[in-house]
């Protein structure tokens, strides 16, 4: 029987990022943001604050609140270090975003992955300055579901015999996956467990929650769930992005963020070794993308004056909409060192 998976999530992780070297702000709430709260620490939350909320109405709702401007660059060199750390501690790694991955550990018995987890926490921490909170079970389900009840800066093992008390006692509400639709239409049969959930015919939850979405609760219900770590082979793009409108700062415009988004893209591609064929310019406002603009280079590259002058040409290519974030973004990335042979022939 293969071993048990890793779900590692960094707690809190933009805050954690702008906390370092804050020890006067530790225990305190804190967010970073601006017009709106990116990321909310873990007593900002316990205060009421979540992230998405308005600058303005989070400190209504906590008015000893700390607002700290996201610390972009800082925020995507540790979320690079935190792979590197993830890619050391396991053959496969499936990210999940910038801060959580699942990490393949089944060719590993339980206790050697619990002690796998353990090490990589201690690296993350004496490494990074931050805490990684870290679950563990055989399925991925079950360790996403270990580690986000042991947040923060927690270790969860989630092991055979009390996952097949979960299979049937499990809230629908705690599976990974199932969205709001699905929930209120399974609550409206009065099915709020997995046990519940069995009971229920197939022909009768393909129809309320569609194949795709029956197929995988049976096999949830079955303990037959997805278990398979698939890495990310090679990178497929490469982002930055920041607010035109930041906490305690003037505002900035979109040309003079592009500098700075640009410079950090350079910067990240090269440490990669990678070039791009493709930049995009998105734009946003208060979460809701209002534009996106892409061109293609004329040859591979990511060196910082030939990423600016095509954000630029972006930019100038019509009138930029009133925007709070912008993001460029990399793709069709291929290895720096190819691409310089393929120019040799």
């Amino acid at each position: 029987m293969a071993g048990p998976l890793i779900h590692a999530d960094a707690d809190a992780f933009f805050v954690s990022v702008a906390l370092r070297g804050r020890a006067d702000l530790v225990g305190r709430p804190v967010v970073v943001g601006g017009p709106v709260v990116a990321c909310a620490s873990y007593p900002a939350r316990a205060a009421g604050v979540r992230s998405g909320t308005g600058i303005t109405e989070a400190l209504r709702t906590c008015p000893s609140l700390v607002v700290l401007p996201v610390p972009g660059e800082e925020v995507e060199q540790v979320s690079d270090e935190l792979f590197r750390i993830f890619d050391r501690a396991a053959p496969a790694v499936e990210p999940g975003s910038m801060e959580e991955a699942f990490l393949d550990t089944s060719a590993l018995s339980w206790p050697e992955v619990e002690e796998r987890a353990r090490a990589l926490r201690r690296e993350v921490r004496e490494r990074l300055g931050i805490t990684v909170t870290t679950g563990i079970g055989r399925t991925k389900l079950f360790a996403k579901l270990a580690s986000r009840t042991a947040k923060p800066d927690g270790l969860r093992v989630i092991g055979p015999e009390e996952e097949r008390r979960l299979r049937t006692t499990l809230p629908l509400a705690d599976v990974w996956g199932v969205g709001a639709r699905t929930l209120g239409r399974l609550h409206a049969l009065g099915v709020t467990t997995l046990g519940e959930l069995a009971a229920v015919p197939v022909h009768r939850l393909h129809e309320l929650c569609g194949t795709t979405m029956a197929r995988r609760l049976r096999q949830v219900v079955e303990g037959c769930d997805d278990a398979e770590v698939r890495p990310v082979r090679s990178r497929q793009t490469l982002s930055a992005g920041t607010a035109t409108v930041g906490w305690g700062r003037a505002d900035r415009s979109p040309a003079e963020l592009a500098d700075v988004v640009c410079r950090r893209l350079a910067h990240r591609a090269g440490e990669a070794g990678l070039v791009a064929g493709t930049v995009t310019v998105s734009l946003a406002r208060e979460g809701v993308p209002t534009e996106h603009r892409r061109a293609r280079l004329d040859s591979a590259g990511a060196e910082e004056d030939v990423l600016r002058h095509c954000v630029g040409e972006l930019l100038a290519a019509g009138a930029v909409p009133l925007v709070d974030t912008l993001t460029v973004t990399l793709s069709d990335l291929s290895a720096a060192d190819r691409h310089r042979q393929d120019t040799l022939f």
